[in-house]
C-alpha cells in the first residue's frame, strides 16, 4: 500500500516457486518477491535463509545534510548466487549490466570464493556458479583487455565459458544444450543424493512445466500463465 504497488497475476511457475511480482509506479520493471524459497521451482530453502542470516548493512550518503540512509543488502556471495540462479538456471541469457555488476562484486575484495563454493556445492549449483564467474571474466577480458583472476578450483568446475556464449535477439545467450541440461542434471542428482526429497520433487516438475509453457507459447504466443 505504501508504494502503491499492483500485484501481477501469478503463473503456475510462480506458485510452485512461491514468488510474487509487483509493478510499482516510477519503476520500469516489475519487482519480484520470493518468500522463503529461491530457484526456478522454489527448490532452495537453505540458500534463501542465507540472504537474511548473512546480510550486511550499506549506508547511502545523502548530500546536503551530512547524513545517510542505511540498508541491509545480501552479502557478496549471495548476490552472485542470485545472479547465477537467474542467468544459468532460469533465463539462460546475460545482460551487459550483469557483467558490470558482477565484475564490481568480484573485484571488490569482499567475495569469498571458498565460502561461495561451500554453500553452493551442497545445493548442486556450484558448476553453474563457477560457469557464471568464468563467463564474466572471459567477457571482461575480451572488452577490457584483461580478465578477473580466478583460482583453478573455479575454472575447473565451469561447464562453459565466454566462448560458448552467443548473441540472439539482443541478448547474450547461454546454450541450453548441452550446458544448461548438464547443470540441471547435476543439480537434480546432487539434491537427490543429499536426501532432499521435497526439492528433488520440485526439480522433477521442471521439464513438464517447461514443455507445457513451450506448447502454450506455440499456440498463443504467450506463456505467462504457465512460466
Amino acid at each position: 500500500m505504501k508504494f502503491n504497488a499492483k500485484r501481477h497475476p501469478r503463473s503456475w511457475g510462480d506458485r510452485v516457486a512461491q514468488k510474487w511480482n509487483f509493478s510499482i509506479p516510477g519503476l520500469p520493471e516489475s519487482v519480484e518477491i520470493h518468500i522463503q524459497r529461491l530457484g526456478q521451482m522454489g527448490e532452495h530453502t537453505s540458500l534463501a535463509q542465507r540472504f537474511v542470516s548473512r546480510r550486511v548493512p550499506v549506508t547511502i550518503p545523502l548530500h546536503g545534510n551530512g547524513g545517510g540512509k542505511t540498508f541491509y543488502v545480501p552479502a557478496a556471495e549471495e548476490r552472485i548466487v542470485v545472479a547465477t540462479l537467474q542467468r544459468m538456471y532460469r533465463h539462460f541469457y546475460f545482460r551487459v549490466c550483469d557483467m558490470v555488476n558482477s565484475t564490481q562484486i568480484m573485484e571488490s575484495g569482499t567475495l569469498d570464493l571458498a565460502e561461495l563454493k561451500r554453500a553452493t556445492e551442497r545445493a548442486g549449483i556450484w558448476p553453474g556458479v563457477a560457469s557464471y564467474l568464468t563467463i564474466v571474466s572471459d567477457f571482461v577480458k575480451k572488452y577490457r583487455g584483461y580478465g578477473i583472476e580466478l583460482p583453478a578450483f573455479v575454472t575447473n568446475a565451469a561447464v562453459c565459458g565466454g566462448n560458448d556464449i552467443f548473441t540472439r535477439a539482443g541478448f547474450l545467450r547461454v546454450p541450453i544444450l548441452p550446458q544448461g541440461a548438464h547443470l540441471y542434471r547435476r543439480q537434480v542428482t546432487t539434491t537427490a543424493l543429499n536426501g532432499d526429497v521435497p526439492a528433488t520433487f520440485r526439480l522433477g516438475l521442471l521439464p513438464y512445466l517447461a514443455s507445457t509453457a513451450a506448447v502454450v507459447f506455440k499456440l498463443t504466443g504467450n506463456d505467462k500463465g504457465v512460466w
